[in-house]
């Protein structure tokens, strides 16, 4: 996997600096507000929805292992859902 895919509400520089300093030429902006003069983010926007993203490539963040690679596979693998209906079976 050679990049992220993190939630930029309320997202801030003192909060989550490696993310915040992610953000620039190169990475893809979701679902965020802005200033159509200025062209400035608005993190703290949620009138298009909560789920804000931004996708950005591994080495943007400060010594990433590159490439992301592990020796062996994991053992147990958790995947974390919503289930409102009763769909999924449980773990």
């Amino acid at each position: 996997e050679g990049g992220c895919y993190a939630k930029t509400v309320g997202l801030t520089r003192e909060k989550e600096p490696e993310i915040y300093d992610a953000i620039r030429f190169g990475s893809i902006l979701e679902n965020v507000g802005f200033d159509e003069m200025t062209g400035e983010v608005d993190y703290d926007d949620v009138s298009i929805t909560e789920n804000t993203r931004v996708a950005y490539p591994l080495k943007f963040i400060p010594n990433a292992l590159i490439p992301a690679k592990t020796e062996h596979h994991p053992k147990q693998i958790i995947l974390l859902t919503c289930d409102a209906f009763g769909i999924l079976p449980p773990i």
